[in-house]
């Protein structure tokens, strides 16, 4: 999967995808520019060592030509988050294809464990970054989605930023900041943020590249979070589509959505003992 997909899924790059706050439907440049500043401090506000879990439905969608269902597999699992440390126990995975659903459960975890281990490998015969001389400034590849967005002063120039009135569907006065890229690259993530003025978090981010990246012909994400007093940014859901590959090989045409309900903040212990045959760690960053 292209670089940049891998980052979705991360709570860590998910809190700067949609933390953002306003002043009320600021439009001047000053106004715009002091709004960008608080972005970066929300999100520093938030607590990077809570401890959490929760239950996740992860529902994808491989699709033709046409995004018409050709197969749907559906994960459920639980998710435990002890100060920056993410285990995932699988309850059950389930596949649909041609009408008939059949139970997965125990080869996804094989995968799953099969993954890793190649993951690890390559990690491991990875040559060792060589000592940079000279004043030449050093190449950085982005670090997460934190880095292909807009706030950071350095990256503004390249964005046109505009602010709206909105409503919930229970009359909530609500803010969207539009981001639109001025300078069309991979790097450059474009959308809108909905925002609630009145507490300073971002609900929703519907978001995409202003150019998709090497071989991939589409790419739109949706993220949605709820933030918790401490405060502690969980996410609530997340939404892809991708279309992307090489002609036709290993093409990947497909929607992917993660769920999350359940929620509940620990007091910091350690995630309960877990059959290791089931959980697989992740980490935030």
């Amino acid at each position: 999967m292209n670089r940049y997909t891998r980052f979705l899924f991360r709570p860590a790059a998910l809190a700067v995808l949609i933390a953002a706050s306003s002043p009320l439907f600021a439009q001047t440049p000053a106004d715009i520019g002091a709004l960008l500043d608080r972005v970066a401090a929300r999100i520093e506000s938030y607590a990077s060592t809570a401890s959490w879990t929760a239950t996740v439905t992860n529902t994808r969608i491989d699709t033709d030509r046409k995004w018409n269902p050709e197969k749907t597999t559906v994960i459920t699992k639980t998710v435990s988050v002890v100060k920056g440390r993410r285990e995932e126990t699988i309850l059950k995975a389930e596949v649909t294809e041609d009408g008939r659903t059949k139970d997965i459960t125990a080869q996804y975890i094989a995968d799953q464990r099969a993954q890793r281990e190649k993951d690890r490998a390559q990690r491991a015969a990875q040559p060792q970054t060589k000592p940079r001389t000279g004043n030449r400034p050093p190449r950085r590849m982005p670090r997460g989605i934190e880095d292909l967005l807009p706030f950071a002063p350095e990256r503004r120039p390249a964005f046109a930023f505009s602010l709206r009135e909105t409503k919930d569907a229970d009359g909530r006065p609500l803010v969207l900041l539009d981001v639109k890229a001025k300078v069309k690259d991979p790097n450059n993530w474009e959308g809108t943020y909905t925002i609630d003025p009145e507490t300073g978090d971002a609900l929703k981010a519907v978001l995409k590249p202003s150019e998709t990246p090497s071989m991939v012909r589409e790419l739109e994400v949706e993220a949605e979070a709820e933030i918790f007093a401490g405060p502690v940014f969980i996410p609530k859901r997340t939404w892809f589509k991708v279309n992307g590959g090489f002609l036709f090989i290993k093409r990947v045409r497909m929607i992917s959505e993660e769920i999350y309900s359940d929620i509940r903040i620990s007091d910091g212990a350690g995630p309960r003992e877990l059959d290791a045959g089931m959980t697989y760690e992740k980490k935030f960053f």
